[in-house]
């Protein structure tokens, strides 16, 4: 297949009749452009060279960390169940050492970290540095697929790429976009020579890295192409099964039931977030208030954001489908097709970090050489120009309310490089375009598409932000606040901040932290005392009087510490592998501790019962988790048929709050220990969890995500009891 490179070049070389001034004029231009190409590509490889590089290969930084610690703890064989909490993935941080101050997986896929498995092998940073080469191996073979479709030069694919300011940062944050821009650039590639079963099974497995490949499945039925799609099909099917054999039913099912719905609406990390330059953060910001992320949005409006929010995204998308004509296999239209829909999906992603538009070489240089074919330099300027403005660092701004919409401008140029492809094909159909009875067909389901989203958007914001007066603020930096209890009158909760995880107190509307050197993960409290777990290389239970003289190690190798009322007892896990042990110690006789629970059982959380029996959350061999209660005999029982979490049993012995899940997400529920009787606390569809309970027995205080990201919780106070 001829490239539109050689094509342009070829034309290039043609003799015109012009005046000899004419043709030194051009000739003078040719030659500057030249000369400004290699001076941009040198001062871009330099830049690369002398600042990037040597950046990414000195320290770990946000994301390759959290890869590599999944993949290891998959190699290590732990149970990875719980890794999409913070706080367990932290505590497994710490334990194996890694110089990161803050990590977590969501909305990461589990398959993503097979990536780098096989690095595990290598200490955090050696591993990185191989990635980075590796990384720097596969953009040298994406420049050579790149040249065999487009014919672009090879300085200027040099270009594109150098001067691709989220290329750089995939660098130096250890991603994995060059890989997926491997992917998609290969499936191109395969399918233009035919092979149009590798294509579709190559897009499956780049599903499994990140969800919008699977996108492409629009594209071949469109296409009419059913061997393509069922191929993406088989794809996405082959790394479903790969990662639940890898990593469980169980973790998996955790994603679909609860990370991807979040994810795909904008709410799998902070959604009020601009800096993201999506739709989704965009319209979260105008429409949803939230009291301290979000506390001057334009209106309070959800249902105008589950409406304009897949409104908007079918907009953008909509001419990318449309547009493609069936069963035309030209490599050409293939070719400026397959860039305008990546474009569109890129458009609509929820929550965009800088890296991900990696991706734009790929569309970007396809485009390019279509107009360098067609000799439209006029149209070239403007494309380089929308491409640098999207990849240029953006500043990043606190504007609020109608101010918002000035604070995206990546997300306007992205719309508007969107609208430049599909000019490109529109005129490269030119007369022969008509809105025909399968476009009509195709709009109709777009159309229930888009109703669909909206109505599960309005049904997912039933009652997510109706209880905010019951919101207990804390402080602007704490992310996370979660693990409250009630004690000596002061509210005490553990708070993710951007140097880690730090114990907080909240009395008379002040806030303190800790200042602890290590994470401080979970605590509780009885009588004059308390007990913090802090986790560094393991974890060990620390207490704590109100004389700093009697601070001491109450338990090495031990998390998780749950005190008895009475002052008695001290419940805590022991882990291995992932796996956790209830065991038990005497806090005022010298004892050896004693496990509770057997060790083929992963034991979650507990509260203590008024007769010192234990109350606790439980799964067995990779299961879902129950309740069951331990009594001082050493015999377990289970007492709940749900899946449930969190116990909680009041002071005076009468109740028991805990949570359940139902749909997808964990509400709190109430039961009367002595008649078993149940009645449900919270029903949003968001994460109610980690109830306490205050000195009254009637009232909890539990940590929720409504209106937040997922699993991101901050604390409430809610009067359960008459």
């Amino acid at each position: 297949m001829a490239g539109y490179g050689h094509a342009a070049s070829a034309q290039a070389g043609q003799t015109f009749p012009h005046a000899p001034a004419t043709v030194r004029h051009r000739k003078w231009l040719a030659a500057l452009v030249v000369a400004a190409e290699w001076l941009a590509l040198a001062a871009g490889t330099g830049y690369l060279c002398g600042r990037t590089l040597p950046r990414s290969w000195q320290s770990l930084n946000t994301d390759f960390p959290n890869y590599y610690l999944t993949a290891r703890l998959l190699r290590e064989g732990y149970n990875t169940d719980r890794l999409y909490e913070w706080i367990w993935i932290q505590r497994q941080k710490d334990h194996l050492g890694i110089e990161q101050p803050v990590v977590g997986y969501a909305p990461n896929t589990p398959f993503t970290s097979l990536a780098v498995l096989p690095l595990t092998y290598a200490a955090p940073l050696t591993a990185k540095r191989v990635w980075i080469i590796l990384s720097l191996l596969l953009l040298g073979i994406v420049a050579a697929l790149l040249h065999s479709l487009t014919g672009l030069l090879w300085r200027r694919i040099a270009l594109l790429m150098v001067l691709c300011f989220p290329l750089h940062r995939n660098l130096l944050y250890g991603q994995y976009y060059v890989l997926l821009l491997l992917v998609m650039t290969l499936a191109l590639w395969l399918y233009v020579r035919q092979k149009r079963v590798l294509a579709g099974v190559l897009l499956g497995i780049g599903f499994g890295l990140k969800i919008f490949p699977v996108f492409f499945l629009l594209y071949f039925l469109r296409k009419r192409d059913f061997t393509a799609a069922a191929a993406v099909l088989a794809g996405s099917i082959a790394t479903v099964v790969t990662s639940v054999a890898a990593f469980g039913v169980a973790l998996n099912r955790t994603y679909f039931l609860q990370v991807l719905p979040w994810a795909m609406r904008g709410e799998g990390m902070d959604p009020y977030n601009l800096s993201a330059n999506s739709i989704s953060s965009l319209l979260h910001r105008l429409f949803i208030f939230e009291p301290e992320w979000n506390p001057h949005p334009l209106m309070h409006a959800p249902a105008m954001f589950a409406a304009l929010h897949p409104l908007l995204q079918m907009l953008v998308l909509a001419p990318a489908i449309l547009l493609v004509v069936p069963r035309d296999m030209r490599p050409q239209r293939v070719l400026l097709e397959w860039a305008a829909f990546l474009l569109g999906v890129l458009a609509i992603s929820t929550l965009p970090a800088s890296y991900h538009f990696t991706l734009l070489i790929l569309p970007v240089a396809i485009v390019a050489s279509v107009l360098i074919s067609d000799m439209d330099y006029r149209s070239l300027a403007v494309l380089l120009i929308l491409y640098l403005g999207i990849c240029f660092p953006l500043l990043q701004t606190g504007f609020n309310g109608s101010l918002a919409v000035l604070a995206v401008p990546r997300l306007y140029l992205m719309i508007l490089l969107c609208l430049f492809a599909y000019w490109l094909l529109w005129r490269q159909e030119g007369h022969r375009f008509e809105f025909g009875r399968e476009r009509w067909a195709w709009s109709g389901v777009l159309a229930c598409v888009m109703a669909i989203q909206i109505a599960a958007t309005l049904r997912h914001q039933r009652g997510v932000y109706e209880h905010y007066s019951m919101r207990l603020t804390t402080a602007p930096e704490v992310l996370l606040a979660t693990e409250a209890i009630v004690h000596h009158g002061s509210l005490k909760f553990i708070a993710m901040l951007a140097d880690g995880y730090h114990k907080g107190e909240r009395s008379e509307d002040k806030i303190r932290f800790d200042a602890s050197p290590v994470d401080q993960l979970a605590m509780t409290a009885a009588g004059d005392r308390q007990w913090i777990e802090g986790s560094h290389y393991e974890s060990r239970i620390i207490s704590v009087g109100s004389d700093p003289a009697s601070n001491r190690v109450e338990a090495e190798n031990a998390e998780f510490p749950v005190a008895s009322r009475d002052g008695k007892w001290l419940a805590f896990l022991r882990s291995e592998h992932g796996t956790s042990r209830m065991w038990l110690r005497s806090l005022q006789i010298d004892v050896a501790d004693k496990p509770v629970t057997a060790a083929a059982m992963d034991v979650w959380e507990m509260s203590f019962l008024p007769d010192d029996s234990i109350i606790f959350a439980a799964s067995v061999k990779h299961g879902l988790p129950h309740l069951f209660i331990a009594d001082g005999n050493g015999d377990t029982r289970q007492v709940s048929a749900e899946e449930a979490r969190y116990p909680s049993v009041s002071p005076d012995g009468r109740w028991l709050a805990y949570s359940r899940q139902q749909d997808g997400v964990w509400n709190l529920w109430l039961r009367n220990i002595h008649t078993g009787e149940e009645t449900r606390i919270t029903s949003a569809h968001c994460n109610d969890i980690s109830p306490a309970w205050e000195e009254d027995s009637k009232t909890l205080v539990f940590a929720s995500d409504c209106g937040r990201s997922l699993g991101l919780t901050a604390l409430y106070r809610q009067r359960v009891v008459p």
